[in-house]
């Protein structure tokens, strides 16, 4: 993916020039970010193309990615962004004042994954490690990929990184494929898989998540402060890349973009990018530019407005991925006021060549790709020491960058007034990234800057501390550094090792700072203002609060506060205590954080000598979580105050993205603190606990669930410590959904028991309902017990995680083992646990555990947490208990221990001799009884032995001869047409002007009323035979299967959009096989079915796959458009979701193969398949999958009973299976393809759902087994093939119906029936019974018996051993057989269907919007006449089969359902 970020210029208004000469001839200058690749508007960078010299100049930056470019953005130090629009997305949800201004560009072969060898199949992937751009389109690409490919995302290990490093990662071997954008991509293609391995090869790329409807684009995006200050040069630049795309569109193949000067000026942007000098080939060149579509006006305009919904979606997945704290808008109108499609609406010059007036293209400018790099030896000193007043930099000199990876320390000196004053009046940085920090003589962080936002910054004042600690020098250096006196300020200047390399007008980068003298008294600043003068509207670094009282604030103003903020407020108590009332919290909810410690030393972060040792498991020490008292976020303030007896730090945190509420509202945090005099309790009212607690000798115990000094919180905040105690109860929030970005920590000091060690702790969790990962919604909320050796060391011993069974129902939870992240065991609510210690104790000592909750961003739907029980477990084997933590049955509590229960002493010993006895009377009885009832059973089944066996012969000879049938039934049925094949003339077609029903061309105009066309053109061509077709085709014919999607309810293209579309393929058919229109002939559902009568609809419905068989070219019609009276969206990607439209789109595959196959879309006639290069066609092998496409009959549940359209599709593909298998050594590509995939394609049985049952009915059987067999034993000279169908079941019980159908006329098939069982064979009674105007139609004309689903419960092997028995169907003097596989049979419990995009349930951030909801034309109605036959059921046992009375009634289907 191309993702390139024009740099925001600062919001204050012009630019200033600096040191540099380019810079001082311009009034203000425009920044422009761009990254490693080319966009045909990268000539700019090389010609000042963009340029109104002396008004406006455009310097041009790199950034790493689309995330990085919207903090860059959102900062303040760019004016306009390229960025890909799942991050344009994140941007509009967040709340920042960025708008859509045009669409750079549409990823296509320039964005993938690609993989290592080996994994060159989708199914592969799973346990391989893939990397990515956190946030990117790349991310979003791979998760929808892995989705649509029903790999779940955690049989995937996903890591992120920039692209530098996903390219370092693939070299080390330590990943197995990369999803990524150029150079990122083409590295991997080319590159080793670790150094010794092959190259990757791609999977797939953007250009197929775009057809399966997962489109993205690069957006420009500008901030809407400068789109109100200079909409001119937004224009300007949204003009002039639509310009340069459209010439490149336009002369790609001409010599300026192949070898030319265009070539050359993107090829030496692009060197230049990569710190060259010279250019790069201009075959690279032309092979960048021809891997990404570039869009026109139109396009973009379309994209902007008509995709919001798509933009929906993405904001989904971030919200999924935890990239959004808050779930996305529903309403689209929130998305209209950010999309500024006026400026694409204003473009004139889109079509005025680069070289043609106005502004063309300069030649290259040598100064314009000059790049910024750093020089050898220019750079800072690792620490230094100044005396006095002195100017200081970072080293960098003239227009050179500064040094990367700097760590530059300067220690100032007090004079003889004991004080320093520091400012910077120059800093131009990459933001958040390289910064100039400044720390007290004690450590304390006093202020930091970073990024190129222009003002003045606020001022430092340092003075002497006298008892300063030491160490901070060397704690600043990270080494060993001099120990210096009188110190009042360090000054650290810190970079990493990325490089902007600016070029075109650059400006003076890296930072001055001065130092001088300072003598006089320091200003008492007022609330919201910061800096040691109060010159800054925000607070600003660690201050030390002073009085008895007072307000903290964030800002002065009520509005935004400043982005990456961090600040911090030291509050002593000074033998009193603190109390702090929250007045107003309004942040950015989980991205901006207010956090209370308890003591007043300043935490990592704020103090350089706060550095933290080895860490737990949640990133901090156990001393400082155990100081956390309090994490705030978002802008729900504690409802009572909160208090403290010991000293307070209360710290703020801001990224540099948002920086307020989402929805508006004050922002920024209020505290309103003061220091009360203690007087022994911090609790003197009942009411100072609030409704959630109670005051127990001057301390609050909190209600359970409840948290705090004064229980105001309903969930666990900071660090909580039990008593002494061996056992407890921990409840981790009261409320219904616990909040995101918790950090909970309960420390258990366990007490140690005489001559016992501790070995572990007992857990049960009575309640466990966090947040498991479902589908793509990601999670890492977990609960950690961690084992403390000393104050700061200590191991992790389990972690406990929500996760989904197999079945896609939440398990209650499981333990992971910390050490290889695999889950030990799963539990249920009230299972108990044992987490033992590395080693048990030493007797007698106590025991500390810690047991901590950590959740991430937020909750995809609501959980509530938990609830556990935990008790002491002693070494040996004795458990503690207690009336919290009862003994297990057969135990007893006695000293707090579980002993087994003892023998009672009043029972005497002949009581229990007895007993004894009594047992051993009933047992010899009881074997008397159990040889009697086995001499009696031998007995009866002697008898009945020789019954049994020819019962079940004949059952067998039975079976054989109705799978017999049923194969050559299927057979027969792909031989020839079973109703006319009706076809119109291209040209006549062409002349009609809109989509005409059958009848209309079959009789021509009726009266003087019909349109001149009915009247010129009313002829249909007839072909009853497969032979007459092949008559027609030597005699030049060529025959056109147009397959496509109805597009309303009562028409199916009311507004033209399919027609145009099939025109336009049938002019290209004729020119691609050289003949002339007249001489194509087209097939199109409308025109060639009949739609006025049912019966011989049904015949041409049921014919379908033997139609789309024979034609010379197969093409999909499917561009872009909507369902009228859905609304839902139709393309090629909804097409293929169809079983009906695979089942063609396979047939005609299977016979004629894929080289005249093709879809028309908006962007005309594309082949349909297209193999990637490792000989797999995803499209193929989704239209592969026919029975698991969308059925109208299954969506609607089968009202009443109706038959499954599946069971239609079961004869012609037993006959396609046949032909294939026939074939496979002329075909051996297509036999493969359903080879390894026959159980999985043509399954055995399939769940059939009616009025809320599921149902497991056979469809398949083993007629796959048996039409293979069968085939086989064609070879072999009169051997009988019934021999090689014993044991094979027969298939669906339908088929013998659907056999005996086909060879019908029209006017019988008006009678033909499915059958419904009013009685089960045990007796119960099913209503299947159905009024006139009640059945729905299905394609094929369908048989079915519910009593299929009247089944003896045995497991459907039992169909291969035990005999199936054959109904008898009478009626008057007619009788037939139909065999049934209702043995095989079980009736199921409803299951939840795969989950997919478009029909996931709403519970799922995925699916909160229905952007790819296929639509469907409504079932016509028919009457129904009702017939009587008896049945025979299967008992399941070899005895005479039980007779039923079934009620028959017709069904027939309808061409819509097609």
């Amino acid at each position: 993916m191309i993702v390139a970020v024009i740099a925001l210029a600062a919001l204050g208004g012009a630019q200033p020039a600096h040191r540099d000469a380019t810079t001082d001839a311009c009034e203000e200058v425009v920044r422009f970010g761009l990254f490693d690749a080319i966009a045909p508007i990268s000539i700019a960078a090389t010609t000042a193309w963009l340029d109104d010299a002396p008004r406006v100049c455009f310097g041009y930056y790199r950034e790493r990615s689309g995330p990085d470019a919207l903090l860059t953005l959102a900062h303040g130090d760019y004016d306009i962004a390229l960025m890909g629009s799942t991050v344009f997305t994140t941007a509009i949800e967040r709340g920042v004042p960025v708008s859509a201004v045009g669409i750079l560009a549409l990823p296509t072969s320039s964005e993938g994954l690609a993989t290592r060898a080996g994994l060159g199949e989708p199914r592969s992937l799973r346990g391989s490690t893939l990397a990515t751009v956190r946030g990117s389109t790349a991310h979003y690409h791979l998760e929808a990929f892995l989705h649509e490919m029903t790999i779940d995302a955690r049989d995937v290990t996903i890591v992120f990184g920039q692209y530098v490093e996903i390219m370092r990662l693939w070299d080390a071997g330590k990943i197995d494929g990369a999803a990524c954008w150029a150079p990122c991509l083409d590295h991997v293609l080319t590159k080793p898989h670790g150094g010794t391995g092959a190259p990757g090869a791609l999977l797939y790329d953007a250009e197929t998540l775009l057809r399966w409807g997962f489109g993205t684009g690069i957006v420009i995006v500008a901030h809407d402060d400068f789109i109100s200050r200079r909409p001119d040069v937004v224009q300007r630049v949204v003009e002039r890349s639509i310009r340069a795309a459209n010439d490149y569109r336009t002369n790609r193949d001409g010599p300026d973009w192949t070898a030319g000067r265009f070539a050359d000026a993107a090829g030496r942007f692009l060197a230049m990018d990569l710190g060259n000098e010279t250019t790069v080939p201009a075959a690279f060149v032309v092979n960048q530019l021809g891997r990404t579509e570039w869009p026109d006006t139109r396009t973009q305009i379309g994209f902007l407005e008509i995709g919001i919904e798509s933009l929906q979606h993405q904001a989904a997945f971030s919200f999924a991925q935890k990239d959004l704290a808050e779930p996305p808008y529903e309403d689209p109108s929130i998305y209209l006021p950010h999309i500024g499609a006026s400026f694409l609406r204003a473009v004139t010059t889109e079509t005025v060549p680069l070289d043609a007036e106005p502004d063309p293209v300069p030649d290259f400018i040598p100064y314009a790709v000059r790049a910024q790099l750093p020089v050898p030896g220019e750079g800072c000193e690792p620490f230094s020491v100044i005396d006095g007043d002195a100017t200081f930099d970072d080293g960098s000199t003239g227009e050179n960058a500064y040094a990367r990876n700097a760590n530059c320390v300067w220690a100032l000196r007090a004079p003889a007034t004991g004080c320093v004053v520091l400012e910077v009046p120059f800093l131009s940085s990459e933001a958040l990234r390289d910064r100039v920090d400044i720390f007290s003589a004690a450590g304390d962080l006093r202020a930091s800057f970073s990024g190129r936002r222009r003002g003045k910054r606020p001022t430092t004042v340092g003075c002497v501390v006298p008892d300063a600690p030491p160490g901070v020098a060397a704690a600043l250096v990270g080494g060993a550094a001099p120990n210096v006196d009188s110190v009042a300020l360090y000054v650290r200047w810190s970079t990493d090792g990325y490089d902007e390399r600016a070029m075109g007008a650059i400006e003076p980068v890296g930072f001055r700072a001065t130092a001088r003298a300072f003598a006089g008294d320091l200003p008492t600043c007022g609330p919201g203002r910061g800096g040691a003068l109060c010159d800054s509207p925000c607070c600003v670094g660690v201050v030390d609060v002073t009085g008895e009282g007072g307000v903290i604030k964030t800002q002065v103003a009520d509005d935004a506060y400043e982005p990456n903020l961090r600040c911090g407020w030291r509050i002593p108590a000074r033998g009193g205590r603190v109390v702090l009332d929250v007045a107003r919290l309004g942040l950015e909810r989980v991205r901006d954080v207010v956090t209370i410690y308890d003591g007043g030393a300043a935490p990592p972060g704020f103090n350089t000598l706060a550095r933290p040792p080895p860490v737990d498991v949640f990133g901090r020490t156990n001393e400082l979580s155990r100081r956390t008292r309090y994490r705030m976020s978002g802008t729900h303030a504690p409802s009572t105050p909160l208090v403290f007896d010991n000293d307070v730090f209360v710290t703020f945190e801001s990224d540099g993205i948002a920086n307020g509420p989402r929805d508006g509202g004050p922002a920024g945090l209020e505290i309103r603190w003061r220091r009360d005099v203690v007087d022994g309790d911090l609790c003197p009212e009942a009411a100072s606990c609030g409704r959630n607690g109670r005051c127990e000798e001057g301390v609050c115990v909190c209600d359970t669930g409840y948290y705090g000094e004064t229980c105001a919180f309903d969930a666990c905040v900071g660090a909580a410590v039990s008593d002494l105690a061996p056992s407890g109860r921990i409840v981790s929030s009261a409320g219904v959904d616990y909040p995101p970005d918790m950090n909970c920590e309960w420390f258990l000091d366990i007490p140690g028991r005489e001559g016992e060690g501790i070995a572990g702790i007992r857990l049960r969790f009575d309640r466990f309902d966090i947040e498991a990962p479902e589908g793509q919604a990601t999670t890492t909320d977990r609960a950690v017990v961690f084992y403390s050796v000393g104050p700061q060391q200590g191991s992790v011993l389990c972690i406990f995680r929500r996760v989904m069974s197999q079945q896609g129902q939440t398990s209650a939870g499981a333990a992971v083992d910390p050490a290889t992240d695999e889950t030990k065991f799963t539990f249920d609510d009230g299972d108990t646990l044992e987490v033992l210690l590395p080693e048990p104790a030493a007797a007698g000592a106590n025991v500390q555990l810690m047991l901590g909750f950590e959740t991430d961003a937020n909750n995809h739907r609501p959980f509530s947490g938990f609830d556990v029980t935990y008790g002491v477990r002693f070494h040996g084997g004795l458990v503690f208990c207690d009336e919290i933590w009862p003994c297990a049955d057969g135990e007893v509590c006695k000293q707090n221990g579980c002993v087994p229960e003892e023998s009672k002493s009043s029972r005497s010993r002949r009581s229990r001799r007895k007993l004894r006895q009594l047992r051993r009377g009933v047992a010899i009885a009881a074997l008397v009884f159990a040889c009697v009832m086995v001499l009696a059973l031998c007995v009866f089944f002697g008898v009945y032995a020789r019954r049994v066996v020819r019962t079940k012969d004949e059952l067998e000879t039975e079976r054989v001869r109705v799978v017999r049938d049923q194969v050559d039934s299927a057979r027969q049925w792909v031989e020839d047409f079973q109703a006319p094949f009706c076809v119109v003339a291209a040209d006549t077609f062409i002349a009609l002007g809109a989509l005409r029903p059958h009848e209309a061309l079959r009789d021509g105009p009726r009266d003087a009323d019909d349109d001149e066309c009915d009247k010129q053109h009313t002829r249909l061509e007839f072909y009853d035979s497969v032979d007459d077709v092949e008559r027609a085709r030597r005699g030049g014919a060529v025959f056109v299967f147009l397959s496509h999607q109805w597009l309303g309810h009562a028409h199916p293209d009311p507004a033209g959009i399919h027609y145009k579309a099939m025109c336009r393929a049938l002019q290209a058919v004729a020119e691609d096989a050289g003949v002339a229109l007249s001489a194509v002939r087209a097939w199109v559902d409308v025109s060639s079915i009949p739609q006025a009568n049912q019966a011989t609809q049904s015949l041409a419905v049921a014919s379908l796959p033997t139609f789309a068989s024979c034609v010379d070219y197969f093409i999909v019609v499917a561009p872009d458009t909507e369902h009228v009276t859905t609304g839902c969206g139709c393309d090629a990607a909804t097409y293929r979701k169809r079983a009906w439209c695979r089942a063609e789109v396979v047939a005609c595959w299977a016979r004629r193969g894929a080289d005249r196959m093709f879809v028309a879309t908006n962007r005309g006639l594309r082949p349909l398949f297209v193999d990637t290069g490792d000989g797999v066609d995803t499209y193929l092998e989704e239209c592969l999958e026919v029975f698991a496409g969308d059925l109208t009959c299954c969506r609607l549940q089968h009202p009443d009973g109706e038959p499954c359209d599946k069971e239609a599709l079961v004869p012609p593909f037993l006959g396609l299976i046949a032909e294939l298998y026939r074939d496979r050594k002329q075909r051996p590509e297509a036999w493969a393809k359903v080879r390894d995939r026959a159980d999985e394609l043509f399954p055995r049985t399939f769940s059939y759902e009616s009025g809320g049952v599921t149902t497991t009915l056979p469809l398949f059987g083993d007629l796959i087994e048996a039409i293979l067999r069968l085939v086989d034993s064609e070879g072999t000279d009169g051997a009988s093939p019934e021999p090689v169908l014993r044991g094979l079941a027969p298939g669906t019980t339908g088929q013998r119906h659907v056999a005996k159908a086909h060879r019908r006329s029209p006017h019988q098939h008006s009678r033909h029936l499915v059958a419904t069982a009013p009685h089960s064979g045990d007796g119960s009674t099913l209503r299947g019974s159905r009024d006139a105007g009640s059945l729905r139609g299905s394609p094929g004309v369908l048989f079915r018996a519910l009593s299929d689903r009247v089944v003896r419960r045995s497991p459907p092997a039992a169909l291969r051993e035990l005999p199936t028995a054959s109904p008898a169907v009478t009626e008057r003097s007619t009788a037939a057989t139909v065999a049934t596989a209702a043995s095989a049979a079980t009736v199921a419990t409803t299951e939840t269907p795969r989950d997919n995009w478009a029909s996931s349930p709403p519970a799922s951030p995925w699916s909160s919007t229905s952007l790819w909801s296929s639509s469907r034309s409504p079932e016509s109605k028919t009457g129904s006449s009702e017939r009587r036959l008896t049945w025979a059921l299967p008992t399941g046992r070899a005895e005479r089969p039980r007779v039923s009375t079934v009620s028959l009634q017709p069904v027939l289907p309808t061409v819509e359902d097609v």
